[in-house]
């Protein structure tokens, strides 16, 4: 199942026009990316697993990128990293 982002909402009106997303899997809330103000362009976006990853060496919990497209990638690449180590699979 590929993994879609929707608006969450979170932002400040001070903020309206930088992006903010949550990462779904499904139905499930695994992720989050988001554009920060004030970061240097070559790390302007930042993204987050959620979950209990805490001690796993094997994956990035989080990151920054250039560009959104970036952002999606590593949170993907490291998202199906730890379907592999937790023995699951994406559902359709």
């Amino acid at each position: 199942m590929a993994l879609t982002l929707r608006p969450t909402g979170l932002e400040s009106p001070v903020y309206n026009d930088l992006k903010d997303y949550t990462v779904f899997s499904g139905r499930w809330g695994i992720g989050r990316i988001y554009e920060e103000r004030g970061a240097r362009p070559d790390l302007r976006w930042y993204w987050t697993l959620y979950g209990p990853h805490a001690g796993l060496d094997i994956i990035r919990r989080d990151g920054r990128a250039s560009t959104l497209e970036e952002a999606k990638a590593q949170l993907a690449e490291n998202w199906r990293k730890w379907l592999t180590w937790a023995k699951l699979g994406e559902k359709d």
